[in-house]
């Protein structure tokens, strides 16, 4: 294989003529706020939207999940053709800043139409809105997201930079999710009525997330070098090519089920709290501990992931994501508050490790695509971790909201007391609590068993990824030699590819 020469590079892509060497502390708090939409959208979807569209909206629950499937077939086609628009772009601000500054305007709108509580007697038009918004949303998504995740990967050639950049992401991630969790309930109780408070929650939420990515596009730089006339076509083969990759192919594995545990477990706890420990005043501090669990334990886990490697740090806390299962199991309606508390700060521990080490894995297995294919293609591989992304979002909430439909969920009562417009609560039937402790403890259950297998076979070590790290840098003409012979280069695709 050929080293890469200087000449092959003189005609790059270079953003004002001007691409800082190192990586700042203050870049990468400005690169990391761009997270919060990333974190804080997902979380906002999976905790409300569902008792969003059948509360309030009063969309059926199967109807609701129904557009969320519809949305996860239109991410399907648009988010690998994302990463492919992205890895094609050139402008002199690089190949992903673009798009942040068109997400700022893209997510304003996308957000307040979602949360716009939409008021009709026919299910044909409030479900007809209802696909429009949440399209409307997913798109804007794909935008900014899938560039982000790839510039996550190129921000910094370092591997122990980008582990801290990475790190820094999810920080921003979780405190988004933190405050998407606990606000919107708390904006709700400040306005008039519960409608006028969705359709704040979308503004807010809206400027929030908008805002940081003017700040990526005019404060960031990206630092992978790309030829002007190295561009790729559009073909259904280069979806599938990341597919080709044994690192891939386990990282996303690992990915789609850490998160899809999250999201179940996400849709359904507003309902376990307010139907079955019947607890619905004390949701937003449960969730709060929750939340600032994962945001202490981030920094943690990125010091575990350099020192024992992603994937033994990986299994510690799928091991304490099952041990707070085990205790969700047991736990009664009569048992004492402090409990749900402890096992919340037990879940949030475990949780966090498993969303945060797949984005700590994706930039070494972007290196390992850079390995096989000769070429730096991180949009290719962001759009199909992005889909995944939403995929596992819609997915939670399509079984969530099939299973609570065909068990008989009994929507709240609306009435009107003191000129005010409230919602009661129902008794729900043996079948929906039945339901509810299925969704809670088995399929995370299930889904974490089989990320631990997956994890025993991650093949990225410590020293593995210094190997590959060490090539890589000669192919870029950063050091003189070849630091591995021939025999080991071959073992060393064999292992990773």
């Amino acid at each position: 294989m050929k080293n890469y020469k200087i000449g092959k590079w003189f005609n790059l892509i270079k953003e004002n003529n001007s691409n800082p060497e190192s990586l700042t502390k203050f870049e990468t708090f400005i690169f990391a706020s761009g997270d919060l939409f990333g974190g804080g959208a997902q979380i906002l979807v999976a905790f409300f939207y569902l008792i969003f569209l059948t509360d309030v909206v009063g969309l059926r629950p199967s109807l609701a999940g129904i557009v969320i499937l519809i949305s996860k077939i239109w991410d399907g086609i648009t988010d690998p053709i994302m990463g492919i628009i992205t890895d094609n772009t050139r402008t002199k601000y690089g190949r992903r800043k673009p798009y942040f500054f068109a997400g700022f305007f893209g997510v304003i709108a996308a957000m307040f139409l979602l949360w716009y509580p939409i008021r009709s007697e026919s299910n044909l038009i409030l479900f007809s809105y209802v696909l429009f918004s949440y399209l409307f949303y997913s798109t804007i998504s794909t935008m900014v997201m899938i560039p982000y995740a790839a510039m996550s990967s190129e921000i910094t050639m370092n591997s122990k930079e980008r582990n801290t950049v990475n790190g820094s992401r999810l920080v921003f991630s979780q405190l988004s999710a933190l405050l998407a969790a606990v606000l919107p309930l708390e904006i709700i109780t400040l306005m008039p009525s519960i409608e006028t408070g969705y359709m704040a929650i979308g503004l807010t939420f809206g400027v929030i997330y908008a805002i940081p990515y003017l700040f990526v596009f005019f404060k960031t730089h990206e630092r992978v070098a790309v030829a002007a006339h190295e561009k790729s076509s559009f073909s259904f083969h280069q979806f599938l090519e990341p597919f080709r990759i044994r690192s891939f192919r386990i990282l996303i594995g690992i990915y789609l089920f850490a998160f899809l545990s999250m999201d179940i477990v996400s849709t359904v706890f507003a309902f376990y709290m307010n139907y079955f420990l019947l607890r619905p005043t004390e949701l937003n501090y449960v969730l709060g501990t929750m939340l600032i669990t994962q945001i202490v334990f981030v920094p943690i886990i990125v010091f575990s992931a350099n020192k024992i490697g992603k994937a033994n740090t990986l299994k510690i806390n799928i091991i304490l994501w099952l041990a707070a299962i085990f205790f969700l199991l047991i736990l009664s309606p009569e048992g004492p508050s402090w409990v749900i508390y402890a096992i919340a700060v037990l879940m949030g521990t475990g949780i966090i490790g498993c969303i945060v080490i797949p984005w700590i894995m994706y930039p070494d297995v972007t290196d390992v695509g850079e390995l096989a294919f000769e070429k730096r293609c991180s949009g290719s591989f962001s759009g199909i971790m992005t889909f995944l992304r939403k995929f596992a979002a819609a997915i939670g909430i399509f079984i969530v909201s099939q299973i609570l439909d065909f068990s008989g969920y009994i929507k709240p009562v609306e009435n009107i007391k003191n000129g005010v417009k409230i919602k009661i609560l129902q008794q729900q039937p043996e079948s929906i609590i039945f339901a509810l402790k299925i969704i809670v403890v088995g399929f995370p259950f299930l889904l974490l068993v089989i990320i631990f297998l997956l994890a025993r076979k991650y093949p990225l070590d410590i020293k593995t990824i210094q190997k590959l790290d060490n090539y890589l840098e000669w192919k870029r003409g950063k050091i003189v030699n070849n630091p591995l012979t021939e025999n080991e280069l071959l073992e060393l695709k064999s292992k990773l590819i």
